[in-house]
Order: C-alpha cells, then structure tokens, then sequence
C-alpha cells in the first residue's frame, strides 16, 4: 500500500471475530452448563442404600455360615465406581473449560482468516481506487479471469470500469486538443486581420495607378508597413514565448517579498500607484520565476486597465490554511462577469494596440503548474479582482526537481 495512503481501520475484522466467538461460543456454553448440570443430578445419586442392601445381605450370609466372596467383589466394583464417579466430577469442568479454549482458538482462526479472505479484495480495491484518485488510470488489480466468487468479480469490473475511463480520458484530451487548436486558430485569424489589413490598404495606395509619384505618400506607406511588419513580429514572439515556457523548478518562496519586486517593476510605468497591502508574510514551495511572470501579468493587465487618477492597483496577501490567496484589485472599467477555468484561455485576443492576448493564458498555465486556481470576478463599486490560490506545497505529478 502507498506510504500516503492511510491503513484502513480494523473494524470490520474486529466485528467479524466477535461474532463468530458469540455464535460460536454461547451455544457451546449453554451446552456445557446443562451437561455439567446434567452429569451432577446424575453424579448426586447417593450409594449409601446400596450399600446398607450388601451389608444387610453379608450378615445374612454370615448367618447361615455362606461364602461372601461374590460379595467382597461386588463391595470392590462399588467402590471403584464411586472413585470414578469422584473423579469424573472433578474433572468435568476442566474439560468444559478445555472445550471453550480450543473452540475459542479455532473460531479465533477461522474470524482472521476469513477476515483477511474478506478485506483482502477491499485493500486492492482501495489500493486501485486511491491510484484512480491521483489521476493514474493504468493501474490494473490483480484478479483471475473468470472470477470465482463476488469479490472477484468487483476486482474484474474495477479494472474494466478503469479502462473504460483511461478510454473516455483519451477521447476527451483528444476534444480538448481540438478545441484548443480551435482557440488557436481563431486568435490568429483575428490578432492577423487588423495589421494585414493595413498593409493592404497601405499597398493599394502605393499601386493606384491614378496618382502620380509622390515621395510623402510612399514614406507613409513605408512606415505604415514597418509598423505592421513589426507587430507581426512581435506577436509571433510572444506566441513562442507561450509555447517554451519553462518547466517549473519548485523551491522554498517567500511571498511578500516576490510581490514586493513585482509592485516595483510596474509602478514607473503605471497611470496610477501600485501598492501591496500589509499582511502575513507566508512561504510556499513555488517556481520564483514563474510567479514574478504569474503576477507581473496580472498587474500589468491592472496597471493597463487603469485610468490615469484613477483608484490604485492594490495587492493583498491572505494565508489560508493549506494554502496562499493573492489578489489584485484595480480600479479600472471592469469585467462583464466571472472568468475562470477554460474561460480565461477561450477566445485568445487583446483589445490593447500592443497586446497579444497571451497574458491569461500564461498567467493560468503558470497557476495550473502549481495546482492553484485563477479566478477574475467583477469588484464591488468597480474595478477588477483578479484572485490566485495557490497551495503551500504543489502537487507531487507536478513538482520539477530544482
């Protein structure tokens, strides 16, 4: 069993043994009460009429001058009867008692026994069902074909309910795959529309053959076509950015300072003041770099959104329990609703003149990467919150050796 897996409790073995001592035992109990009762009315019988019979008969015989040897020997058979009538009283209850100790013993062997037969199955079954847990749907227990009994047969129906769910998995990774690609080619098609455009219009101009050659309108064109050509570039260059994003090298962070480096950065470029709130100051194992990357684009997006005298970019640091809650609120014109999960990487486009439409996406790999969640919600009276909950330490799949 897994050394993270916690033993089952003992419960039902302890159950099953007392049981199999009660049924057991109290009938042969009640059995050896009534025998022993029995076998003491039976033993209770007294000998002395018996005895004042023969002693009645040898004076009769010592009357009339008569032998009394048949009588002698019958004196000696009563008394061995009586001795071994003593004995067999003393000795009753000791082998009652034997009784109940060897029937004891043998249930006790047969309850664990039985009990292993039974909870044997019910381990490999928490075994499979605690790798399933842990997303590893390769795991296969161990169960004959056909089965032979019950419990076999829920081993054979795991295993199949197990391929059944690798398959379903496959089938979905692969819907994923093209959903994505989906997203992919409709983020492209829009981000390449607008500077493609342009340099059409600014090609005609160049071809009208109704306009006479003129230096002013060629130097236009020509910028108009470099400025195109390099926001192509640049798009280009964050798309491959995005696509070799480095692994995660996951090593002890203190938080508050990161977020510190990170309001610095962005607050000489910023309308409005970038500011991290006083708070706790927890440690999680984390990726520094990718959370500089995480949250530099969740303030920049803030920073972006925000009007110049508008409310000022805060950041503010929650330590919960079994994790950390970062959150970044600015005062900008808001979201619609609330965006999370597949919702943040649908729809790849930026409505900034510079913009790639790659700062979510990169920011919900990131978060993904280390087992957390991102969440964008509406903030009251305005503004955005963009809220990040990571855990303290990532998830063991996850975790790069540094």
């Amino acid at each position: 069993m897994p050394s993270d897996l916690p033993p089952p409790p003992a419960r039902f073995r302890r159950r099953l043994l007392a049981v199999m001592l009660v049924t057991g035992l109290v009938p042969l109990v009640l059995l050896g009460v009534l025998a022993r009762q029995a076998l003491q009315e039976l033993l209770s019988v007294s000998l002395a009429p018996v005895e004042q019979v023969l002693d009645d008969v040898s004076a009769g015989l010592a009357r009339e001058g008569h032998s009394q040897a048949a009588l002698d020997e019958a004196r000696l058979n009563l008394a061995q009867a009586e001795l071994a009538r003593r004995a067999l009283a003393r000795r009753t209850p000791r082998l009652i008692a034997a009784l109940l100790l060897v029937s004891a013993a043998v249930l006790t062997a047969a309850a664990v026994l039985l009990g292993r037969a039974l909870t044997r199955p019910v381990s490999t079954l928490t075994r499979g069902m605690w790798a399933y847990a842990r997303g590893d749907l390769s795991v296969q227990l161990p169960a004959p074909e056909p089965p032979r009994d019950e419990l076999q047969f829920l081993l054979v129906q795991f295993n199949r309910m197990g391929r059944e769910l690798a398959a379903g998995r496959e089938r979905l990774k692969a819907a994923e795959q093209i959903a994505a690609w989906q997203d992919v080619a409709r983020a492209l098609a829009h981000e390449l529309r607008n500077p493609l455009t342009a340099m059409k219009l600014a090609l005609a101009r160049l071809s009208r053959p109704d306009a006479p050659p003129d230096a002013t309108r060629l130097a236009e064109a020509v910028a108009l076509l470099q400025e195109e050509l390099e926001l192509l570039t640049r798009m280009t260059r964050s798309f491959s950015d995005f696509a070799r994003l480095p692994a995660p090298r996951f090593q002890p962070v203190t938080l508050r300072p990161l977020l510190a480096e990170v309001c610095a950065l962005y607050a000489g470029t910023s309308p409005v003041a970038v500011e991290l709130e006083p708070g706790p100051e927890p440690t999680l194992r984390a990726d520094p770099d990718g959370l500089r990357r995480l949250f530099g684009n969740l303030v920049k997006n803030a920073t972006e959104a925000s009007a110049p005298g508008a409310a000022p970019v805060r950041l503010s640091v929650e330590a919960l329990p079994a994790s950390v809650r970062v959150t970044v609120r600015d005062g900008g014109s808001g979201i619609a609703g609330v965006l999370e999960g597949p919702a943040l990487t649908r729809g790849l486009f930026s409505t900034k003149p510079e913009g790639s439409g790659l700062g979510l996406p990169i920011a919900q790999k990131i978060t993904h990467e280390h087992g957390g969640t991102l969440r964008l919600e509406p903030a009251p009276g305005g503004g955005t919150l963009a809220r990040v909950e990571l855990p303290l330490s990532p998830p063991p799949s996850g975790e790069a050796r540094p």
